[in-house]
């Protein structure tokens, strides 16, 4: 090959190697909005200008357009590593770095080199000495790098060595997912960084050609594999970066990581023993649960096949990165299984207790009343009596337990319910059952309504008021319901009653503020749990004083 024909292919190359970067450009543009996408655009813009400003410039013999056409090559080799090290930051999900002071300081380095070169006329920071020095044909020129000129250089070179360590964390931390692409890119830039060095050191026979122009033909190829042929933006680190800083691998429910095409691009190792490992990530949620996303998030469930699958609860969670670009999301899994079991087993255990007790505790207190009638003695009496009345506890127990799970088991949605009329309802009530009872109302709320279900909110004041007159003193049975507004505007709205009774057992209230028994220490009735379960039903809540006799105080929602 003739040294004329070896400058021809050094043209050619540096041409060949910018309208390589014009495609790459124009296919990343449909990819602009992908974490990191906008910054590599950038890098290849970048390398796009100097290649084909070098390339054409090597053409150009006439001192003050050659002039133009080094100015413009050597700002755009100084942006390329700056650019290159916020892809590295956006694509692996560290985009916050880029909105601080740190990274305006890195930005104002070739900022500062255009203004600086396109007057280095005047002052000569950039370079000195600009001469032609043709060889093999070429338009070549020799001029001595001033520090700042060699400064910019170094910087290109660092800061694209700092994003290639980024994406060589990638590698690292993200197993294959990433490999292939993240490795074309980081040797991408091998060969241009040699040529720069070998250029600004002066090294080889030739030292004023710039090969760096030459040897992008490499580094776009590998570009082109990378975010072409691996479609290197169909996913991204950032998602995995992102789920992990929410403590991933910590949870004990199974969790899939998303990108924002739905593809599932991590598993913990809960999610590994439902589903198996797989190295075909990343992978459509749709192959390994059977359903689009869309689908579970409506549903609120998924039946997973396999030894290990079973029925589960679905939560998804949005991932954004630290400048709230959105990255995927996380899918959770909570096993349905063991509880839907249990709560099979509870309920039948509680539909044959209830029962066994009602028909036994029947036969126990006929013969316990057969018994009492049948004997003269007055101790066997009043043991039998003894027992009659404990059946007629435990009756009353199963039968406020089997009037809570009627309720409950009823689809009855919140409404508005006016007190008035309900509080009205239960004094009658217990008018006809206790006639010797005095019992009050006092609204001090125009039309009191609150939204609630109206039958749990009635058999919760019906259990306090049956816990406040059964265990008060023959004829000194007296309630006080009064309803006011917690706030000005009706927030909230409060339903007091208030007994004359002494004050209930601290076992009994401990008991319900900590919403648990112990072995030690358990409530001795049903009814004012009755009432607590009923509150927490009503998205309500339950206040205890004692004030001269038993105040309760349901805190109930308006709205």
């Amino acid at each position: 090959m003739s040294l004329a024909e070896l400058g021809v292919g050094l043209i050619v190359a540096s041409v060949a190697a910018g309208v390589g970067a014009l495609y790459l450009l124009w296919y990343l543009y449909r990819h602009r909005e992908k974490p990191g996408a906008a910054w590599f655009m950038g890098n290849i813009a970048s390398v796009a200008v100097f290649c084909l400003a070098y390339g054409l410039s090597l053409l150009v013999f006439e001192p003050g357009l050659r002039v133009a056409f080094e100015t413009v090559s050597f700002v755009a080799l100084c942006f390329m590593g700056p650019f290159f090290l916020a892809f590295g930051l956006d694509y692996t999900g560290r985009a916050d770095l880029l909105r601080s002071p740190l990274f305006g300081i890195v930005m104002a380095v070739p900022l500062a080199t255009v203004g600086l070169a396109a007057t280095n006329a005047a002052h000569g920071l950039v370079w000195t000495g600009f001469r032609l020095a043709p060889v093999f044909g070429l338009a070549t020129v020799e001029y001595a790098i001033q520090p700042w000129g060699v400064f910019a250089v170094l910087f290109c070179v660092g800061t694209a060595a700092v994003g290639s360590l980024l994406l060589v964390g990638a590698i690292l931390s993200y197993g294959p997912l990433y490999r292939r692409e993240a490795t074309a890119v980081i040797l991408s830039t091998a060969p241009p960084t040699a040529g720069v060095l070998v250029w600004l050191f002066e090294l080889g026979p030739a030292p004023q050609l710039h090969l760096t122009a030459p040897l992008m033909v490499v580094h776009v190829a590998l570009d082109l594999y990378a975010f072409v042929g691996t479609h290197m933006f169909e996913t991204n680190p950032a998602t995995q970066r992102v789920a992990e800083q929410t403590g991933l691998d910590n949870l004990t429910e199974p969790v899939l990581v998303l990108d924002n095409q739905d593809q599932v691009v991590k598993l913990n190792r809960s999610a590994e023993a439902v589903f198996g490992e797989t190295d075909a990530l990343p992978a459509p949620l749709q192959r390994l649960t059977g359903v689009e996303l869309g689908t579970l998030r409506e549903t609120g469930e998924v039946d997973i096949a396999g030894s290990a699958g079973g029925t589960f609860a679905v939560s998804y969670t949005p991932l954004s990165d630290p400048s709230g670009d959105p990255v995927g999301g996380m899918v959770v899994l909570y096993d349905l299984s063991e509880e839907r079991r249990r709560k099979q087993q509870l309920a039948v255990l509680n539909r044959v207790l209830r029962h066994n007790l009602r028909n036994e505790m029947t036969v126990i207190q006929g013969f316990a009343e057969s018994l009492a009638d049948s004997v003269a003695d007055p101790e066997l009496q009043s043991q039998a009596a003894t027992i009659v009345r404990a059946g007629d506890r435990l009756l009353s127990i199963g039968e406020k337990v089997r009037e809570f799970d009627r309720i409950q088991e009823q689809v009855v949605h919140a409404e508005p319910v006016g007190l008035e009329g309900l509080i009205a309802g239960v004094r009658e009530e217990f008018l006809v059952r206790y006639p010797d009872a005095t019992i009050t109302t006092e609204l001090g709320v125009a039309d009191p309504t609150v939204h609630v279900q109206p039958q749990v909110l009635e058999l919760a004041l019906v259990n306090l008021m049956e816990n406040a007159l059964k265990h008060a003193a023959d004829g000194d049975r007296a309630v006080r319901m009064t309803v006011r507004s917690s706030t000005p505007d009706g927030g909230e709205t409060h339903l007091e009653v208030r007994d004359t009774n002494d004050r209930i057992s601290e076992d009994e209230i401990t008991v319900l503020n900590e919403g648990d028994e112990t072995p030690l220490q358990h409530g001795q009735g049903i009814g004012l749990w009755v009432v607590n379960w009923c509150l927490t039903a009503l998205n309500g809540d339950i206040e205890y004083q004692y004030d001269g006799g038993n105040v309760f105080t349901l805190v109930l929602p308006t709205d």
